[in-house]
């Protein structure tokens, strides 16, 4: 039976988890998220492994609190760094942090950028594709219609 929930929502550790983490999740069980995943969400208490936690989900919106794993000066943009933390570098950017962070185990409030695990590279050129679809089936449209008219 399909369920809805709202934020936070209870996931099984598939190992401990500390609070504040981001987690990944593989069905019903989360893991901490690493610099290469986006992640579902930020874990909101710790709990050992098999242990259910709660996660406030990133489709939530507004802020979460999230661990650094090193210094983040506030307003600056933070990206996926290992063990579920975020940091002032890397290449998966997660949000903006409205907090600075002294140092790895610094919690700090950050602003998650949604819409970010949605697009990708691939993205852009399948969209170029689809714009001149789109032109081509309008300009097609466009001389049926004016066809009719003329034959009318």
């Amino acid at each position: 039976m399909s369920t809805q929930s709202d934020s936070p929502k209870s996931f099984l550790a598939g190992e401990a988890i500390a609070a504040f983490l981001r987690v990944k999740a593989n069905g019903r069980t989360v893991y901490l998220a690493d610099a290469t995943d986006y992640g579902i969400g930020v874990s909101q208490i710790g709990v050992a492994i098999s242990v259910y936690v709660p996660v406030r989900l990133d489709s939530h919106g507004g802020s979460s609190k999230m661990t650094a794993s090193g210094a983040v000066l506030a307003g600056r943009k933070v990206y996926a760094a290992a063990s579920g933390k975020i940091a002032a570098t890397g290449t998966l950017l997660i949000g903006t942090a409205l907090d600075a962070a002294s140092g790895n185990g610094s919690v700090i409030e950050v602003l998650p950028h949604l819409g970010l695990k949605q697009s990708s590279s691939s993205s852009s050129s399948s969209s170029s594709s689809s714009s001149s679809s789109s032109l081509s089936s309008s300009s097609e449209s466009s001389s049926s219609s004016s066809s009719s008219s003329s034959s009318s």
